[in-house]
């Protein structure tokens, strides 16, 4: 039977072979495969990845703490990080207010500042109280004036049951007490506690390691709690009230405690003191609040959650969230708990999403204005009645500082968001192509004028649809990384998108792939109203896989007695075709790979199957001639 064969420079493994040219072929193996999308409404997995790969982000809400945007385990509602960024709308970002200095006139110490919010129960009327060395300042006008008096030694707590404040001051100093809103301090009994709090409508006072309850003139309260910690060297820290009683926080040998202080029943006196709870060792409590059956933490290792057990009034710690170093002050109200940390850095969390347990959703919050350097650290939160924070920052040098959210509504100049890094799900390089961002539409979208009477429309009555916009407000950009370090952005590093528009990220030419690209959304206020801020409502990226690609060879080699030698006619070489099948089949077993050549071109190569054409049984009737069809596989470099 005749064939079109050739002697062809084809060898595999170091055996040359005749081949069937009519019958050879090599292919690229497609690098996606169809997939199914079996969610009940279509998504990302809907799309056909024959074409560009696509990850989208809509909604951030679930907060700050995650390093991949789309891992198998990734929350496509969370992200990385966060700077000037305010998250806390469901499906879109914006900017977050600034803040300004709140007493630049006044004369603070280097000393951390106390911040208290009182309100006046007989006329309702809110205070901001500082203290700062021997000073007290109070605020009845969110800060815009100040009035002020001085004690005698060193401030250190302030706390108040609606009509007076009482002033704890350091070592063995007596408390006083002033009228709120008054500057005449006068004495309160005889006892010196450095923490004074009232809890649960008790005055709670507590020196080093003693705490006990005081009464209205000041004195220890008779037949009610006054207990000392086993060791000397423990200090009473924090105090906070809870529906079940009190919770006091005490550290020892460096390592903090919280205690649960319960009421007697039969007379309304305080119980001793029992452990509700104990932080891992070398990791101490700056602060405690208790709110909503939850205790907000601040220790020297960052922020913690804890929930109370209403039946034995325990208290069961989730992990540390460790936001850069420790945590100093906290702060709660409606969903929120705000916690202050070191370089200058507030962060908020919303109590009503958790991320896994006791693990709140959280994300960095307001950013102080001015010049902030590492060891600035934010010492007291407090949040008014008009939904402002006023945060007391203690500056590496120079005297503390009072900041507060602006006001006006002013906004940051710019923010960003790192919404982490994205791999598509392979570690296999990718050809980043295109990417949009969009803003809310009212903020971009040009006026839309028709006409109309009460019958129909005409040519001479306009009337606006949608929310027109002489000006883009602000500015909106999406930033990719690559591995090499490299950024690109769409539109520019200046410009600002205001549609839905594909724009193609430029890379060099050298680095157009990489295996993850980590991503940031920036935004800038309007160059022209300063409370004016662009509002982000999703983001949108397109890539290609580019893997090393894969070759299909399928290559017939030819199974005679004879064969011939050369091209077109020439001698012919007898060829014992099953010793070369059983030798095929025996490296195919193997998995190993093997060296192919081909004219010019030299693969590294395993054979994946055989395939045996036949035509007759060989003379002797050993094996079967004819055409044995060898798939072969290149093997990535």
């Amino acid at each position: 039977m005749a064939f079109n064969s050739e002697y062809l420079p084809v060898e595999l493994n170091g055996v040359s072979y005749a081949v069937d040219t009519s019958a050879y072929r090599r292919s690229t193996i497609p690098v996606a495969r169809q997939q199914r999308d079996n969610s009940r409404e279509p998504g990302e997995n809907t799309l056909d990845t024959t074409g560009a790969w696509v990850r989208s982000q809509t909604d951030w809400s679930y907060g700050a703490g995650q390093l991949y945007v789309d891992n198998e385990d990734s929350d496509r509602r969370r992200f990385f990080s966060s700077d000037g960024i305010d998250i806390w709308t469901k499906g879109e970002i914006t900017l977050l207010p600034t803040t300004e200095d709140a007493a630049a006139a006044e004369t603070f110490g280097t000393e951390d500042l106390i911040v208290k919010r009182f309100v006046q129960g007989s006329s309702n009327t809110e205070y901001i109280y500082v203290a700062s060395s021997a000073s007290v300042f109070y605020s009845s006008t969110n800060g815009n004036s100040w009035a002020t008096f001085s004690v005698t030694n060193n401030i250190t707590s302030l706390t108040c049951d609606g009509e007076s404040v009482y002033i704890g001051r350091e070592t063995t100093n007596a408390p006083q007490k002033a009228t709120l809103g008054t500057s005449t301090a006068t004495a309160y009994g005889t006892e010196t506690p450095d923490l004074l709090g009232v809890v649960a409508g008790r005055m709670i006072g507590a020196q080093n390691n003693s705490i006990y309850e005081l009464n209205a003139a000041g004195a220890k309260a008779s037949s009610s709690l006054d207990y000392s910690l086993p060791f000397t060297s423990s200090t009473w820290v924090a105090l906070t009230a809870a529906a079940n009683g009190i919770y006091a926080a005490a550290n020892t040998d460096n390592t903090g405690s919280i205690y649960y202080i319960g009421v007697n029943n039969t007379d309304g006196t305080l119980r001793t003191p029992t452990i509700a709870v104990s932080l891992p060792r070398n990791e101490t409590i700056n602060d405690i609040v208790s709110y909503a059956g939850l205790v907000g933490i601040a220790t020297s290792k960052g922020f913690r959650l804890g929930l109370i057990n209403q039946q034995s009034s325990g208290i069961t710690v989730g992990p540390v969230i460790d936001t850069g170093g420790a945590a100093f002050a906290l702060e709660a109200e409606g969903q929120y708990m705000w916690w202050g940390c070191d370089n200058a850095q507030t962060y908020r969390a919303d109590l009503a999403l958790f991320t896994e347990t006791l693990v709140p959703a959280y994300a960095s919050d307001l950013k102080m204005s001015g010049t902030i350097a590492i060891g600035d650290k934010v010492t007291s939160i407090v949040r008014t009645n008009n939904s402002k924070l006023f945060i007391a920052i203690n500056k590496s040098s120079g005297a503390s500082k009072l900041f507060r959210e602006s006001l006006t509504g002013e906004k940051v100049e710019t923010g960003s968001l790192i919404a982490g890094e994205c791999t598509w799900s392979t570690v296999v390089p990718k050809l980043l192509r295109s990417g949009t961002i969009d803003l809310d539409r009212s903020q971009y979208e040009r006026a839309k004028t028709a006409y109309r009477t009460a019958t129909g429309y005409v040519a001479s009555t306009p009337y606006t649809l949608g929310a027109p916009t002489a000006e883009a407000a602000g500015k909106i950009r999406l930033k990719a990384v690559n591995s090499s370090n490299t950024a690109a952005y769409i539109p520019s590093s200046t410009g600002s998108l205001d549609t839905g528009e594909p724009t193609t990220f430029v890379f060099p030419s050298d680095e157009l792939t990489a295996i993850s690209y980590d991503l940031t959304i920036e935004l800038d206020r309007s160059s022209t109203n300063n409370a004016v801020s662009p509002i982000c409502h999703d983001w949108q990226l397109t890539a290609v896989a580019v893997p090393k690609r894969i070759d299909e060879i399928i290559l017939p080699i030819v199974l005679r007695q004879e064969i011939k030698t050369a091209r077109g006619s020439g001698k012919n070489q007898r060829l014992d075709a099953k010793a070369t099948f059983d030798s095929l089949r025996a490296d195919m077993d193997s998995g190993l790979s093997m060296t192919y050549k081909e004219g010019d071109r030299t693969d590294t190569v395993t054979i994946e199957r055989l395939e045996m054409q036949s035509e007759r049984l060989s003379d002797d009737g050993g094996w079967w001639e004819g055409t044995l069809l060898v798939r072969l596989l290149t093997v990535p470099g």
